[in-house]
């Protein structure tokens, strides 16, 4: 499993800040470096997401990430509506070219700036953390928390708001969004 972590304030400039973790016991070996295609040399992983469940993967993920919110004695973030859809067009764009990336040249909306643009989002501070291949919300978020980066954005006081997607990609591989927010 792989994931990273984007922390961009829009007020002056977008400062991304790569990090990959681990979200298995220290038995597995270590990610790959951050730019690599999913390749089929790969165990396939359980079927990911479908229609059906995908939205209530997406509610398992906030509740997961607000759950860890409370332990950490923060307020919960709200579920944002744009920052769902911002979410989801990050999942979409990743198993779409089968790479984990915050940034994808040629895609619609390449960078998390463009996608919170796209929905309107009226952003006064923004995240994201990704992640790839996790087979549940409650192992995405369990690796998101054990990598200090990642943990960053979820127990971050600048936030106020989440959106959470994910998407099969090629061969059953998931790819997990979280986009945080502050609007203005």
């Amino acid at each position: 499993m792989r994931s990273s972590i984007l922390i961009a304030f829009t007020s002056l400039a977008l400062l991304s800040l790569p990090a990959c973790s681990r979200s298995t016991p220290e038995s597995r070996p270590a990610p790959a470096p951050a730019r690599r295609t999913t390749t089929s040399t790969r165990p396939a992983a359980p079927p990911g997401p479908t229609k059906a469940n995908a939205e209530a993967w997406a509610d398992e993920l906030i509740t997961r990430t607000n759950a860890e919110r409370r332990n950490a004695r923060l307020t919960p973030l709200t579920r944002s509506i744009n920052l769902m859809r911002a979410a989801e067009l990050q999942a979409a764009q990743m198993a779409r070219v089968n790479v984990m990336e915050h940034d994808i040249p040629g895609a619609a909306y390449p960078t998390l700036a463009s996608r919170l643009a796209y929905v309107k989002y009226p952003v006064r501070a923004a995240g994201e953390n990704i992640g790839e291949g996790y087979r549940s919300p409650a192992e995405a978020v369990a690796g998101w928390m054990a990598s200090s980066g990642h943990r960053a954005n979820i127990l971050s006081a600048s936030y106020t708001e989440i959106g959470t997607a994910m998407a099969p990609g090629p061969g059953g591989t998931v790819f997990w969004v979280q986009v945080f927010g502050r609007p203005r």
